[in-house]
């Protein structure tokens, strides 16, 4: 790593579900020629595979998952066997469609990749994204020419120097260009490019490319001579959605104005203009003989237009906005993927539409230049559909299949022990989340999220030692070096038994240690890569203990590899996804049990991480909590000779209370002390149980701690003391004397706000 570098970053993704459904809102989908095979893609980071065509089943068999993306995956394509894909981490993937295997991984762009089309006639594809950038692939080779923003200009030079003879053979990274150098010529500033590109399209033959981008421009290259063609004008908004033509004479494309527009790249103008719809046109699709076209958008409506009559008829309501859509005209249907985690086949009427009065079919004048579905003199003034114009009106009220989804998790609240976490799904309901076990320990149903943090609160202080994010409608922890070791319990506290009551475990490194855990186990054993079975037939993570490779190498300055009393036993449930960079800043993303000895160091796992699982780092917070100790006025009770402390942040009141009593009992005063809690279990409110003498009894003389006039629960650490109790910068001050049973102090009262 050069100087200066970051240290890179290592997510952890909570998965919900081992099943096949998304786990968020779906980007894209693709369909085989032959109607078979689905493949969706969405922003949970993932492509599914289904049996589509698996009868008249309501649900799709899904046939396997691809996964490597570690953001959204905003549009997949198929080449032959092939499967494209491109995503918000920049990267644009090249999959075995059949085996599901990753063939390559393409870093071009410098931004979110939003788009990506193929040429099944010369094996080419396009990627467009933010930054107005637009990629030309030649798939086989894994190479790239950039079409926009265009190339700077040489640099002039005082002596002329002789350009080399560009050769046949592609580097990586690179496209060869007739004409051009085969040396990279010095990077100078390029112009500032604001529009991004939303849309890309290519024709089946492979020879136009066309780009829709926020200025409202749509563009044309040449794929062959790699020259741009056009440049067309009459959106009035982002360009959405583009199709183009076997013959890439016609294109198709919609906007965010709400109009389809039909243009002749021949004449380059605009020839027909479809205003259906009241919102955002996001996608389309046409039929083989360009005789109808689909749309569909942020209105949730999806419309058949038939280009030979002027009809335009409302086909479906989604409940979602529209996203991506894919024609099977074998089987007569339409997949509509939306914002939803679920992908609904519509079938098609095959009975061309009969305007009624009140029916959403409308027919025009066979000469006019614009066919809107509704008389409105502007676009942007039309109402969206109202209830009686929902699913009665459209011609299909019913999906005949829908593909799994679960609500994507869209509010997320960290408690104060920094180790569980409330999730609320889009549906309402909320579930308390445990980092230690990877899964949902608690389930509320549909409450207030915020209402159900107040009465989990609990007066803790914890270092934030994670950051989350629910951006893939799952929670995602995501740990630095620099902050990750900052938390620590101890062993008993986070519910082990048989151990010292002083050990400490870091939360950071036993996150770390359970989901490397199988890539550890196969490094210390030699590389083997099938984990130890238990009974009930779950992988678990073996000790090496007396095996050839296991006493070997990192293995042999370790007590024990394993203690799985004390880990986060993540392979027993849903097992969760590892996301980081290699060295060369490309994202990689897998499952905990794919791990196995070939997954290298430093060049994918971080070094620090190694550091961590394998060699058994000293980590840990290093600072210390500094409190006084002091006697009540009046109590009569002498100064200990160490009145001034140094100890553990997470160091408990008791352990406090215990070396002021042993220390007062040196000096000869006889007093012991009862522990006083003010104990919280999961799901109820805050309960005060004091063990305290009653009034008048007779009994042993008991120490009394107080902070600030209050009796310190004995379960609160140092630093929550601190923070809750004491609430001042300075050192905590502990004051101690003999209880009065018939005058106890208070205990404290806390509120979420305090």
């Amino acid at each position: 790593m050069g100087p200066g570098r970051k240290e890179r970053k290592v997510s952890v993704v909570l998965r919900r579900s081992d099943g096949p459904e998304h786990c968020s809102g779906i980007e894209s989908l693709a369909l085989t020629p032959d109607g078979s095979t689905l493949y969706t893609a969405s922003r949970d980071s993932c492509i599914r595979k289904w049996d589509a065509a698996s009868g008249h089943s309501k649900q799709p068999v899904c046939k396997g998952s691809l996964e490597g993306h570690t953001d959204w995956v905003n549009d997949v394509a198929l080449l032959e066997d092939r499967v494209l894909s491109c995503s918000n981490d920049k990267t644009v993937r090249v999959w075995h469609g059949e085996t599901g295997r990753l063939l390559s991984t393409l870093g071009h762009h410098s931004d979110y990749v939003t788009s990506i089309a193929v040429g099944h006639g010369n094996q080419l594809a396009a990627s467009g994204g933010l930054r107005g950038e637009l990629f030309l692939i030649d798939v086989e080779a894994s190479a790239w020419l950039q079409l926009r923003p265009p190339k700077p200009p040489l640099p002039p030079s005082p002596v002329p120097q002789p350009l080399p003879v560009s050769n046949s053979t592609y580097a990586p990274g690179s496209m060869p260009v007739a004409g051009s150098q085969t040396e990279e010529a010095p990077l100078v500033q390029q112009p500032s490019h604001k529009a991004s590109i939303y849309a890309v399209a290519l024709n089946p033959a492979g020879s136009v490319v066309a780009c829709g981008s926020s200025d409202h421009m749509i563009r044309l290259w040449d794929t062959r001579s790699r020259e741009k063609i056009g440049k067309l004008r009459g959106h009035t908004e982002n360009v959405r959605s583009l199709l183009l033509h076997l013959d890439g004479s016609i294109l198709l494309s919609g906007a965010a104005d709400g109009t389809i527009k039909l243009w002749d790249l021949c004449m380059q103008r605009c020839v027909q203009t479809y205003n259906v719809h009241t919102d955002s046109v996001w996608a389309l699709q046409a039929s083989t003989d360009w005789s109808m076209v689909y749309s569909g958008g942020r209105d949730r409506c999806v419309y058949r237009t038939h280009l030979g009559t002027r009809t335009a008829e409302l086909l479906a309501l989604e409940e979602q906005p529209v996203r991506k859509m894919a024609l099977d005209e074998h089987s007569h249907t339409l997949w509509v993927a939306s914002a939803s985690s679920s992908v609904n086949q519509w079938p098609l009427p095959t009975k061309p539409p009969v305007p009624t009065p009140n029916s959403t079919t409308k027919v025009f004048p066979a000469n006019r230049r614009r066919v809107s579905a509704v008389h409105v003199p502007s676009q942007r003034n039309r109402p969206s559909l109202d209830a009686a114009q929902g699913r009665g009106t459209a011609a299909v009220p019913e999906p005949c299949c829908t593909t799994p989804g679960l609500p994507p998790i869209c509010d997320f609240k960290v408690l104060n022990d920094r180790r569980h976490i409330l999730a609320q799904t889009a549906d309402g309901a909320v579930s308390l989340w445990d980092l230690l076990t990877g899964g949902p320990v608690q389930h509320f149903g549909k409450v207030n999220l915020e209402a159900q943090e107040k009465a989990l609160m609990e007066p803790r202080a914890v270092p934030a030692w994670f950051s989350c994010d629910i951006r893939l409608g799952q929670l995602t922890i995501t740990l630095e070096p620099s902050g990750c070791f900052s938390a620590e319990e101890y062993a008993q506290s986070l519910g082990h038994t048989g151990v010292p009551d002083d050990q400490k475990l870091n939360l950071g490194k036993l996150v770390l240690d359970g989901v490397f855990a199988k890539w550890k186990w196969s490094i210390l054993n030699g590389g083997a890569t099938e984990a130890v079975m238990t009974q009930d037939g779950s992988s678990l993570p073996a000790r090496a203990n007396g095996g050839a490779a296991g006493n070997q190498g990192a293995g042999s300055n370790m007590d024990e590899i394993y203690y799985p009393e004390m880990y986060p036993r993540y392979w027993q449930g849903v097992q969760p996804a590892v996301m980081s960079q290699t060295t060369e800043g490309q994202p990689w993303r897998l499952l905990m049990r794919d791990f196995d000895a070939s997954i290298p160091e430093p060049d994918f796992v971080p070094s620090w991480v190694g550091d961590v699982v394998l060699r058994n780092a000293n980590v840990g917070p290093k600072e210390k909590a500094a409190f006084i100790l002091s006697p009540q006025e009046g109590s009569q009770l002498p100064i200990l000779t160490q009145s001034r402390l140094n100890a553990p942040r997470i160091l408990q009141v008791h352990k406090v209370a215990d070396y002021c009593s042993t220390k007062l009992k040196d000096q000869g005063y006889n007093v012991d002390f009862r522990r006083v809690y003010l104990r919280q279990s999961r799901g109820s409110s805050v309960s005060e149980v004091p063990s305290q003498p009653v009034a008048g009894s007779q009994g042993p003389c008991y120490l009394e701690l107080t902070c600030n006039d209050w009796a310190v629960p004995f379960d609160m650490s140092l630093a929550s003391v601190k923070k809750y109790i004491w609430r001042r910068s300075d050192d905590p001050v502990f004051t101690y004397k003999v209880l009065d049973p018939a005058a106890p102090a208070p205990l404290p009262i806390f509120t979420p706000s305090s």
